[in-house]
């Protein structure tokens, strides 16, 4: 009801809103791939940046956040779509598609994450060492995602037929 209501004031906003969540989920997934702390010993760690390719599991951890990153590059790259189609013609009903697609890509976010973190997981021993904080990060960013649906549903509720 209130959302509904700021939403009449500020027609853009959650459009606005969708953009930024995009934006930090991108800076908190790419920051925790590329940072090097994955798994800590409480005094070192190790990051999947390069990744020990010995370890079946921790290449297909490594490949599971590569492939994240990738689809936090299509994301980007469906919002600005999104964004040129509502300057073209405003919020039309043809935009749906694009919201859906942005769904698609956010459940493949989603699986991608909680996978990788799964596969790090049962593959350390727990007694010797723990996920670090670039872990921490990327799971920080689960959060953010959970934004960009409430505000993909904003924009989606602002599609007419025009």
């Amino acid at each position: 009801m209130v959302f509904e209501d700021i939403q009449q004031k500020n027609p853009g906003l959650a459009l606005t809103l969708l953009g930024v969540f995009i934006g930090a989920t991108a800076t908190l997934n790419i920051t925790g791939v590329f940072t090097s702390c994955w798994i800590s010993d409480g005094q070192n760690c190790t990051g999947i940046v390069p990744f020990d390719s010995s370890e079946p599991a921790w290449l297909a951890a490594s490949w599971l956040l590569l492939i994240l990153v990738a689809d936090m590059v299509i994301m980007i790259a469906l919002y600005i779509v999104i964004v040129m189609k509502v300057l073209k013609r405003g919020h039309h009903i043809t935009l749906r598609k694009w919201l859906n697609l942005l769904d698609i890509s956010v459940l493949l976010n989603v699986v991608l994450i909680g996978a990788s973190i799964a596969v790090f997981q049962s593959s350390i021993d727990s007694t010797q060492y723990v996920l670090g904080w670039s872990s921490w990060l990327t799971l920080t960013a689960l959060a953010a995602t959970s934004f960009i649906v409430l505000f993909r549903i904003g924009v989606q509720r602002e599609c007419t037929v025009n």
